[in-house]
């Protein structure tokens, strides 16, 4: 299992960032990797459930994303599953601002890790999560 953690302080209130990753389709501009998130659907928490399709090291993995835990303007729990099974979690903080904790800890296919080597893998996950954290912060200060 693979498991990163990012943190940040966002320039922006955590309703404004709550809302914007609210929306599963919004993932697609901030996370390099995900090609597409379509079939979106609303769910009885007020969370949504989603199709994604996601490309790592020349492989497509397609699979569900699913709000499994939330609380408006200061947490947010996705599950993972299909291709990768796992969970993301955005914790907000802050009034003004955000201070944003992100952790993904997710497993890979067996295609994946053979494809790439673990290490390789785990340092591009790294690179990911770090990407779409600051991708997120940029987003949302401009």
């Amino acid at each position: 299992m693979f498991t990163v953690t990012q943190q940040t302080t966002i320039e922006a209130p955590p309703g404004d960032v709550f809302a914007f990753l609210d929306d599963p389709r919004n993932h697609v501009k901030i996370t390099p990797g995900l090609v597409d998130v379509s079939d979106v659907e609303a769910l009885p928490n007020g969370g949504k459930q989603a199709t994604y399709r996601y490309k790592l090291a020349g492989v497509t993995l397609v699979g569900t994303v699913e709000d499994v835990d939330r609380a408006p303007d200061s947490r947010l729990e996705q599950e993972l599953s299909g291709a990768i099974d796992g969970t993301i979690s955005y914790e907000l903080d802050g009034e003004s601002t955000t201070d944003l904790r992100y952790e993904a800890s997710y497993d890979l296919p067996e295609t994946v890790i053979e494809s790439v080597l673990a290490p390789i893998a785990e340092a591009y996950n790294r690179r990911e999560a770090e990407a779409t954290v600051e991708n997120l912060k940029t987003f949302l200060e401009h």
